[in-house]
């Protein structure tokens, strides 16, 4: 299946790591200890984890990034003493780019005979809990980051699940036989299907149809420079030139055509794509024909609309 971004590892490619951090924090908190002379204290449960947790390939470097809100229950005791104290602690930015981490303790009781226990927390179960937070990255990309790997594309080697053009490259554009799915190009003939998808977004329509189409707001939900201005007649290149095409027909909160391709595809080849905005009472729906996808990359084509297009602007803008 063709990647749009991770052709040879270059280009942006995400994957959501939260639920397996959740269940990661459970599994390595939970239990964490610290006992000096006659004190203990012990982490008994992770209360909640929340925020994002994201692995990303980017010019063939895998990279974390994460920020999560992490709390924690613990209890702790004297040795030879029926009274424990318990409570919770806070830990507002677990992030990829700190080291420096904020515990907010809160203890059941705020006696005096809790206080030692609380500091004892404070000073010797926290410094525990911070060695577990160093392995972290190095763990989310050792669980989570070698299926994301695809191989270059160099001399012998071909990117793994990527398909690759046989036909000629010259840039002349293809004839679609639409009736019988069926495109004709000076040297190969290949079958080509249409694709139909629908999404909802919680925005106007006009705010919708900038968002495809201005550079700018394309630019933060593709994470990639845009190259192109919104008009008809005029060309765009987006995921670093891996996805690119001519705006046929723009209407302002109702309608983008493009020609479209995919650089992957043969050479010249482009399908055509009709995005239909239809605003309703509290959000826009959109609806996609694409006419013109080669046979071999139907499904890559569908799932690729799905996660780079609809989930990262929802993801990006809400």
């Amino acid at each position: 299946m063709a990647d749009w971004r991770n052709v040879g590892n270059w280009h942006w490619k995400e994957r959501n790591c939260l639920e397996w951090a959740k269940k990661y924090f459970d599994d390595k908190l939970v239990g964490t200890t610290a006992v000096v002379g006659e004190l203990s204290a012990e982490v008994t449960s992770v209360d909640s984890v929340s925020g994002d947790v994201d692995l990303n390939i980017r010019k063939g470097r895998l990279i974390a990034i994460y920020d999560v809100e992490i709390k924690l229950s613990w209890t702790a005791a004297k040795k030879g003493s029926e009274d424990t104290l318990s409570g919770t602690i806070t830990i507002p930015e677990v992030a990829h780019d700190t080291d420096a981490y904020v515990y907010d303790i809160s203890a059941s009781k705020s006696t005096k005979d809790a206080l030692p226990l609380k500091d004892f927390v404070r000073q010797k179960l926290t410094p525990e809990i911070t060695k577990k937070f160093e392995v972290f990255t190095e763990d989310l990309k050792q669980a989570n980051g070698t299926d994301m790997y695809i191989p270059g594309n160099g001399p012998n080697d071909t990117p793994s699940g990527v398909s690759v053009a046989s036909a000629p490259k010259q840039e002349r554009p293809s004839v679609v036989d639409s009736s019988v799915g069926v495109v004709k190009t000076a040297n190969t003939t290949f079958s080509t299907v249409s694709i139909t998808q629908s999404a909802e977004f919680v925005c106007s329509a006009d705010d919708l149809f900038a968002t495809l189409t201005d550079p700018q707001r394309v630019s933060i939900w593709t994470r990639a420079p845009v190259d192109g201005q919104p008009a008809e007649g005029a060309t765009f290149k987006l995921f670093s030139g891996h996805i690119e095409g001519k705006y046929t027909k723009l209407v302002r909160g109702k309608t983008i055509e493009q020609m479209w391709r995919v650089a992957t595809w043969p050479a010249g080849h482009y399908s055509t794509v009709k995005m239909e905005l239809e605003q309703l009472s509290s959000s826009t729906r959109l609806s996609l024909k694409q006419t013109g996808v080669p046979f071999n990359e139907e499904d890559a084509t569908k799932a690729n609309w799905d996660r780079y297009y609809w989930n990262s602007i929802k993801g990006t803008f809400g």
